[in-house]
């Protein structure tokens, strides 16, 4: 018999340096693709392209509040729940998830973060991930979630409005969000927001280690009424 499931390798996108690495979150050890240059990626950016449909390639890095959220989540148990990741980049965080035994779905603006993602799904768990292009200012109808993950979304102003708009789209009735972002001034006051229409938030701080430098991570847990 031949191979259930493609070679991980293989899902991913064209045109990308690519590494791979482990990364060691506690009870969890996840194995990532990633671009082996972010910096170089987004030195080659072109102003213009920016400018027509303003996708820059934040999702090549592997960034600490992904790492806080990772091993945040891998504390849990998420046996045969529904999550879904927004801006997933890479998929780290989901793919926490889904060791933990969930079946996550990633979602993100851009294709290519989306292949990353699937692709190391499938190296940690055999099958390719669940993945589905999403722009907050249009969460599709019909798409909810018990479990939404993400992390370090809240850092241009213009995206904040539509990350909240796009959360109460598609976080069902009872369900729990995880929110994770490194404290940026522009992100104060956001998701507490929420309180006032009636989700209860609880914080935590997670501290990891990324590239050598120590990071203090806070993580909001949203839970939504159940009616």
């Amino acid at each position: 018999m031949g191979r259930p499931w493609p070679a991980p390798e293989t899902l991913l996108p064209g045109g990308y340096r690519v590494d791979r690495a482990r990364l060691a979150l506690e009870s969890l050890s996840v194995e990532l693709f990633r671009v082996a240059d972010p910096n170089a990626l987004a030195n080659a950016v072109d102003p213009a392209a920016f400018a027509e449909d303003e996708r820059f390639p934040y999702w090549a890095e592997v960034w600490p509040s992904g790492v806080a959220l990772a091993t945040f989540v891998g504390r849990r148990d998420l046996s045969g729940r529904g999550v879904l990741e927004l801006g997933c980049g890479v998929g780290l965080a989901g793919v926490a998830a889904a060791l933990r035994g969930a079946r996550v779905l990633f979602t993100d603006f851009d294709p290519d973060a989306l292949a990353f993602a699937a692709a190391n799904h499938a190296l940690n768990l055999g099958p390719p991930g669940a993945v589905r292009v999403l722009d907050w200012r249009e969460p599709p109808a019909g798409l909810s979630a018990e479990v939404i993950l993400a992390a370090d979304v809240l850092y241009e102003r213009r995206f904040l409005t539509s990350f909240l708009d796009a959360l109460r789209a598609l976080l069902a009735p009872a369900g729990v969000a995880y929110v994770a972002e490194p404290g940026r001034r522009i992100a104060e006051g956001t998701v507490e927001r929420l309180e006032a229409e009636g989700f209860e938030r609880e914080l935590h701080l997670e501290e990891v280690c990324v590239h050598g430098r120590a990071h203090a991570i806070w993580i909001h847990e949203l839970r939504r009424p159940a009616a």
